[in-house]
């Protein structure tokens, strides 16, 4: 079968990476245009009213936006282009690092791992694209170098780590799944240890610092007022919610639970998308055979269920912990070269496309449905689609 060639696989996987890219940067462009306050606002949140969480990258915006004349929302928009692109970058060259690209097909092709954006555009395009761009970056490289450099690479992002927190606090929670990765490629040692404790530390201190400064409403008016000087005036949204207490989070997901389905609703997406990771199994048992890697799979989720407790975006935060496993599965293990391959290509193919076309991961609410149930709103016949819309639009 062609399927079954080498170079033919990797270019399918750029075509379809690509084709991803170009309608992610398209539809970030029409978000920026309708001043979308959640995916364009969460973006702005910045210090011109003072300290608060998620209030570092929107000062770097508005700033950048007083240097050039340019406005907030269009630098957003290629910001996401940027963090997108380098996301799916190293994303491919770690793929096309594996020896066997079988078992990771299903979870390649499949409707969340590089279309989630595109298929729930309120879910996609939130700062967890700077989290995957540096740990898929982070794959490669340590895939690629000897200890000596990954050891260098990892302790430097581990310092920096600390602006993505003051970012978004949320990252403090799947840090561990970067640590999974370095471990995965070298021993725990004293020395690497004190270096892991010191270089942690700024992460731990900006987060505490994000989670004492909530924000409040003179600081979202302010901020409102900054961006409305620079010509792009928000309300609502990712900027309004700061002024919300926890209490407000948490009964609003108990609304939520009740209105939405939640819990079955969401149970059920967990267990549809594992169904791609099965052919990777044995790799996740081979991963599982030293203790520390399972706590630092656990905290994550931990932290997971924590955060769902106090906010909506199930999907969202579903969505943040199957990339960062697939990623963890792209590590070569120096001990552990050999997969089983469970399925023909002859058989995977058809899988693939059912997989890809039926279904996607909601990001919360009920904006867009779990199932595709015509043939007018597969997946793949909403791709076409937004081709076509794109040719019209664009060309």
């Amino acid at each position: 079968m062609f399927l079954s060639n080498r170079p033919f696989q990797i270019y399918f996987i750029f075509i379809f990476l690509l084709v991803s890219f170009l309608l992610t940067s398209i539809t970030s462009y029409e978000l920026y245009k309708h001043k979308e306050a959640f995916t364009i606002g969460d973006w702005l949140i910045n210090y011109q009213g003072g300290f608060v969480r998620r209030g570092l990258l929107g000062e770097v915006i508005i700033n950048l936006s007083y240097l050039t004349n340019l406005n907030p929302g269009l630098i957003t928009s290629y910001t996401h282009m940027l963090f997108y692109f380098l996301f799916f970058l190293f994303s491919f060259l770690a793929i096309n690092q594996q020896n066997n690209l079988k078992n990771h097909w299903i979870l390649i092709f499949s409707p969340f791992l590089f279309y989630f954006q595109i298929f729930d555009f309120y879910g996609g395009f939130r700062k967890e694209i700077i989290f995957f761009s540096i740990f898929a970056f982070l794959v490669w490289s340590f895939n690629k170098f000897e200890e000596k450099t990954i050891d260098k690479i990892f302790f430097t992002t581990l310092v920096f780590y600390s602006f993505l927190i003051l970012s978004h606090e949320i990252f403090i929670f799947f840090l561990p799944y970067i640590l999974v990765a370095y471990l995965l490629k070298v021993e725990i040692e004293k020395k690497r240890l004190i270096y892991l404790t010191l270089c942690s530390l700024p992460s731990l201190i900006c987060f505490v610092f994000s989670i004492l400064n909530p924000g409040d409403r003179e600081i979202v008016e302010k901020i409102f007022l900054s961006l409305e000087n620079q010509n792009y005036k928000m309300s609502g949204g990712a900027i309004e919610w700061l002024m919300e207490d926890r209490n407000h989070g948490i009964n609003t997901v108990k609304e939520y639970i009740e209105k939405f389905n939640y819990v079955s609703k969401y149970s059920f997406i967990i267990l549809l998308s594992l169904l791609a990771y099965y052919p990777l199994r044995e790799i996740f048992k081979k991963i599982a055979e030293k203790k520390i890697n399972l706590i630092m799979f656990f905290l994550p989720l931990f932290g997971t269920f924590l955060i769902s407790y106090m906010a909506v975006d199930w999907g969202r935060f579903i969505y943040i912990n199957l990339v960062s496993i697939f990623f963890i599965s792209l590590i070569k293990i120096n001990s552990y070269q050999n997969q089983k391959i469970i399925f023909s290509w002859y058989l995977l193919v058809p899988l693939s496309i059912i997989y890809f076309s039926f279904w996607q991961i909601p990001h919360c609410c009920n904006f867009f449905p779990l199932f595709n149930n015509e043939l007018t709103t597969t997946n793949i016949f909403k791709l076409i689609k937004f081709l076509s819309q794109f040719a019209n639009n664009y060309i």
